[in-house]
């Protein structure tokens, strides 16, 4: 059972140990990164959108909330939440004790402010094509500057995380050289070689796969990255490198409202994450994105030995071509599709920096036009000469779900879905630490920290309400028990667990091994979720 310590004289201090007995974790080097953040008005519907405001010169730092105007289906909004984000790092990180590990900030110490991620899409790249994409995808990989910090994914039958967003990218550079010049591991530290390894793997060529399977496991691993990158502040980019859309039916005619369906409730759970998305047809000069049965669209041609091979050809007849669904999606999450293009170099380094200066925008919608449909966003900048040809960039649809939606349009993941995705999710700040349990031979005793600013908490006359589940297994186990927490607090000591955290703490049998507990937390009321990998140790006998 978890032990809770919610008095405020349990709750951090700024001297104050974070896991007592557990780790020696200063309060300093592990303040919970969402709770620098704007402070968000509780128990209502918040829309959040995360702009970027550029001339011909960069992002344009220095914006104030009144240089924003904000509209919900051309209805102004009041902005009510307004942040900036500046890509940069720590002045003075300081690096989690071994053991101790956080969702939101990286074993430097360094917390998230912004994500780009690369996605090499095997599953939705035709087989005769992946030996030509592969060379492409190294080739930019290589490219990469050390010290940039750029995640690289690859899906196949499952999705593989070679390199995270949150890691700078000198390993993976080092490997994709390594790969383009056929140079094996041998002499190679244990670490870079296995990033070589892992990266040979994620590159490695697949068999062709059916429409469903490639819809199944394309929308499981874009849920898991969404909620990989939900808490992530500021800009989200996500470079899709893929040459056709995954749909049910393939490109047939008759299956046109499907298609259209299908695509939406795609796009649905990005705008959703403020995901921006980048789709990269990697197929060179001519190329354009694919259909759902690798066929181009009508205005692409066949590339030959230059490009795609003989297993592109043909045009489909489906309402939603390639063009058309990747158009589509890059245009509602604010970002733009790539193609015709022998070298997509180019194009990753315009979405880098296009996040490196953001401004997030966040607004009430009045309850009454929570509708459960699709609404139209629009984001307007001043006009004055400081912004004189400066373009905003954002997503430009949501989902306006309310406290009365039902599952079918507002997301709440299964908690057991959440404990089997490859990737933490990071909508809830958790850090996390066990040692052995004294007390209890062949126990482990596991201390958590929760972020109490990335929960609902609602205000109800002197006293602050809010739920979360819980659920902590040996990482691979598939069951575990959900223990709930109801907390009702004082208005000090919801001030002071805002300030500080909230530690909640559990023994777990071990039996004397070595491995990891999955620990899984989620909002009740928003349906919000945060998980980590805690790693545990035994003592040897």
């Amino acid at each position: 059972m978890f032990t809770l310590n919610s008095r405020l004289t349990k709750l951090l201090s700024a001297s104050a140990l974070v896991f007592t007995g557990a780790a020696f974790l200063t309060a300093q080097n592990a303040q919970p990164p969402a709770q620098r953040g704007p402070t968000f008005r509780t128990g209502a519907r918040l829309v959040v959108v995360d702009v970027v405001v550029a001339n011909d010169s960069g992002p344009i730092r220095g914006l104030t909330k009144e240089d924003f105007t904000l509209e919900d289906k051309g209805k102004k909004q009041e902005i009510a939440v307004f942040a900036s984000t500046e890509v940069k790092n720590s002045e003075t990180p300081q690096p989690l004790p071994p053991g101790v590990v956080s969702n939101k900030i990286n074993s430097k110490g360094e917390e998230f402010s912004s994500a780009t991620v690369i996605l090499y899409d095997r599953a939705n790249t035709a087989a005769i094509d992946q030996a030509f994409v592969r060379s492409q995808v190294l080739k930019l990989l290589a490219a990469l500057k050390p010290t940039d910090k750029v995640g690289f994914y690859s899906l196949g039958s499952e999705l593989k995380v070679v390199n995270d967003f949150n890691n700078e990218a000198g390993p993976l550079v080092a490997a994709a050289k390594r790969l383009e010049s056929n140079s094996g591991t041998e002499g190679l530290p244990a670490p870079e070689a296995a990033m070589l390894r892992a990266l040979s793997s994620a590159l490695s060529p697949m068999q062709e796969l059916s429409n469903q399977a490639r819809v199944d496991i394309t929308r499981t691993a874009f849920r898991s990255i969404a909620r990989h990158l939900a808490g992530v502040p500021g800009r989200k980019n996500l470079v899709w490198v893929v040459s056709r859309f995954p749909l049910t039916y393939g490109n047939a005619q008759e299956r046109a409202t499907q298609d259209e369906a299908e695509v939406q409730t795609f796009t649905n759970n990005l705008t959703e994450a403020n995901i921006t998305v980048f789709p990269v047809d990697p197929g060179g000069t001519g190329a354009g994105f694919a259909t759902s049965e690798g066929a181009p669209t009508a205005d692409a041609t066949i590339l030959g030995s230059k490009g795609r091979g003989a297993g592109s050809a043909g045009v489909g007849g489906s309402s939603l071509t390639g063009n058309q669904s990747f158009q589509k999606i890059a245009s509602a999450t604010g970002g733009k599709a790539f193609r015709n293009s022998n070298d997509i170099g180019p194009a990753l380094n315009e979405v880098v920096q296009s996040g490196a200066i953001s401004y997030t925008l966040g607004y009430y919608p009045d309850e009454k036009s929570l509708d459960d449909k699709v609404h139209k966003i629009d984001v307007k900048i001043a006009k004055k000469p400081a912004l004189d040809k400066a373009k905003a960039t954002f997503r430009k649809e949501y989902v306006a779900w309310g406290p009365q939606s039902g599952p079918e349009v507002r997301p709440r993941p299964f908690l057991s879905e959440v404990m089997e995705e490859s990737v933490d999710a990071t909508g809830v700040g958790l850090v996390g630490a066990a040692k052995p349990d004294p007390a209890k031979p062949g126990f482990h005793q596991l201390d958590v920290r929760v972020s109490i600013s990335d929960l609902d908490f609602q205000q109800r006359a002197d006293q602050w309400v809010g739920a979360f589940d819980m659920i902590v297994t040996l990482d691979g186990q598939k069951n575990g028990q959900v223990e709930p927490f109801n907390l009702v607090w004082t208005q000090n000591e919801y001030l002071g667990a805002l300030q500080g955290g909230l530690i909640v703490g559990k023994s777990i049998q071990t039996s004397g091994t070595n491995g990891v507990l999955r620990v899984v937390l989620q909002d009740k009321v928003t349906g919000v979720v945060g998980s980590i990998r805690v790693p545990f140790v035994s003592p040897k006998p």
